[in-house]
């Protein structure tokens, strides 16, 4: 990093390379953070560490006292976060609190049980979002087993139910369009074929987004095009939907896993060539439930999950999967317990034009490993995992015990992208068991150049590869 601070002093170097230099290296160097914990209990536990000594989580500390299952991080400043649990809770937690400190016991600024209001879900969440248009947060959105969708308000030491959408069914996954032209309207993904649409304007449910065939697991709007929305299902298929439309027109476009060319004007394909249809009742995205679909930031790509152990990148304006494959690691098995299961997409800007990246938390049934895989996007390189430290392996855990109360089963993901006090990267993880993980960069020394750095890279890559037709060979 000496290097690249000489340069920038020298003139040699752009500011905008010197930041993409940082940022790379702070999304690249993201370690486990053991001594950073959230309590929801008001009385901080004592730590039996040093002092500044980071403390694992050993003592109970624990944020939900069931499952932690959702995350979401406020898009202005990135300094309050909250999480709904199995509980069912939800809490705010202030991000800023803690400074640079990597010993440190968050606690609630805000909270609402099933027991502190009448009015709050009585089963446990299945997503949460905060409402993107208030530069301080004043407003979550919610859905729960319950059957709803809450609307809150953030007050000091309480979150108030202000309405809820009751729909009949279960929700779960919901999303809020943060476009400035958005028409405020909340999709969410059920139990039922629909996607449903939700008006905040009138408190009402509009109308329905025909299209799958089973419950749909995850939903996501266009960052560029603010009534475009992405869906997916475990019927395997991803349908893209233009809101405007009613009826099943509203469905415009389906993902073909099979096509690796996608759609073609006629006016630029060649007379031999036939574009297929952009939509297609037969067209399949993964061999598997999807249980996640996400944009990328700048809207140029979908990235999608299954319950085929896959991540699948396509191109958003031609719906051709770009093949990119991201090995044997990904695991996304299947589960009786239906949740939305998507990877993180670090934000453009992180890591350059070219070289955006992903977090999987991986999950598996049989062999959780509490482990979190960061690769990168376009070519699905792998560039290092991170791993929950102190983790008891399952097959140590007391028999009878049910995964989905582990400390290995990562539930969800929330980035950071301004943490400590705006020095680092930080990555928050929810778990099974009802914790809280915090993830920070960590300065490993001085940042390679580019040649030594692509050189390194390449290596890596070679011996992933050799790692891969090894594991092959074993499983024959």
């Amino acid at each position: 990093m000496n290097s690249y601070l000489l340069n920038r002093a020298l003139g040699s170097i752009t500011p905008s390379s010197f930041h993409l230099a940082q940022t790379k290296r702070l999304v690249h160097n993201l370690e486990p953070a053991p001594g950073i914990r959230f309590s929801s209990s008001r009385v901080q536990p004592t730590s039996h560490g040093e002092a500044g000594t980071p403390t694992p989580i050993e003592d109970g500390v624990l944020a939900h006292s069931a499952g932690a299952n959702v995350l979401a991080v406020d898009q202005y400043e990135g300094r309050f976060m909250v999480s709904g649990g199995a509980d069912p809770s939800i809490y705010l937690w202030d991000l800023e609190a803690r400074g640079s400190e990597l010993s440190y016991v968050y606690t609630p600024v805000s909270s609402i049980t099933k027991f502190s209001h009448g009015d709050g879900h009585t089963h446990a969440i299945t997503s949460i979002s905060i409402y993107p248009f208030d530069p301080t947060p004043s407003t979550i959105l919610s859905t729960s087993h319950d059957g709803t969708l809450k609307l809150s308000a953030l007050q000091p030491a309480s979150i108030t139910p202000v309405h809820s959408f009751k729909l009949d069914c279960t929700p779960y996954t919901h999303s809020l369009s943060s476009h400035t032209s958005s028409p405020l309207l909340v999709a969410v993904g059920t139990s039922e074929k629909p996607v449903r649409l939700l008006d905040l304007r009138s408190g009402l449910s509009t109308h329905g987004l025909p299209g799958h065939s089973s419950a749909v697991l995850s939903v996501s709007w266009a960052p560029q095009q603010p009534y475009i929305l992405a869906s997916a299902s475990t019927d395997n298929r991803v349908i893209i939907f233009d809101i405007r439309r009613a009826g099943h027109n509203s469905a415009i476009a389906t993902l073909d896993m099979e096509d690796a060319v996608g759609l073609v004007s006629p006016a630029s394909a060649p007379a031999s060539y036939h574009s297929r249809k952009p939509f297609s009742p037969h067209a399949r995205a993964h061999n598997g439930a999807v249980t996640g679909v996400r944009w990328t930031s700048n809207g140029t790509y979908l990235v999608t999950s299954g319950q085929d152990a896959r991540i699948r990148v396509w191109q958003a304006a031609t719906g051709a999967n770009t093949l990119t494959h991201f090995g044997p690691r990904v695991q996304n098995t299947s589960s009786s317990h239906l949740a939305e299961r998507a990877p993180l997409l670090v934000p453009e800007g992180h890591l350059g034009v070219g070289h955006e990246a992903l977090l999987w938390p991986n999950f598996s049934d049989s062999d959780d490993r509490g482990e979190i895989l960061m690769f990168e996007l376009r070519e699905g390189a792998f560039i290092k995992r991170l791993r929950v430290p102190g983790l008891i392996s399952r097959r140590a855990q007391t028999p009878g015990r049910s995964n989905a109360l582990s400390a290995a089963r990562i539930n969800s993901l929330a980035w950071r992208g301004n943490g400590a006090s705006g020095e680092g990267i930080e990555v928050f993880s929810a778990h099974g068991d009802g914790t809280l993980r915090a993830w920070v960069s960590r300065d490993e020394g001085e940042l390679p150049d580019d040649a030594e750095e692509m050189e390194q890279a390449d290596r890596k890559r070679k011996r992933d590869v050799l790692e891969e037709i090894y594991q092959g060979f074993m499983s024959v």
